[in-house]
């Protein structure tokens, strides 16, 4: 059994051949992602050497974001958090302070 369907459209610059899986499979699925992302993107209107390079500044752009999230981030939430978390300190055992003193007024 073939997992994709063949579908002929008539264009302008003649007919096109394009292969289509069948709704449900793993292929299809990857199929549709692919079809999202030319469209979200625009690439689809490329020639197939600007769209290679798009795809190939994409996936630096992508892998770039991804290793300055991992190298700078653990630390960044580290600092973040030591800060937030010796203020909150202060705040609360400031507030312990004020409701200690608050208690001895009404006994």
């Amino acid at each position: 059994k073939q997992w994709y369907q063949r579908r002929v459209a008539i264009t302008a610059g003649g007919m096109e051949e394009e292969y289509v899986p069948e709704r449900g499979g793993i292929h299809y699925f990857f199929w549709i992602l692919t079809v999202r992302y030319n469209i979200w993107t625009g690439s689809y209107c490329l020639e197939p050497w600007e769209r290679k390079l798009f795809n190939i500044t994409m996936i630096t752009v992508l892998l770039m974001t991804v290793w300055t999230a991992y190298m700078f981030l653990p630390g960044w939430l580290t600092s973040s958090m030591s800060m937030l978390c010796a203020s909150t300190d202060k705040i609360l055992a400031h507030a312990g302070d004020m409701t200690k003193s608050i208690g001895d007024n009404f006994h």
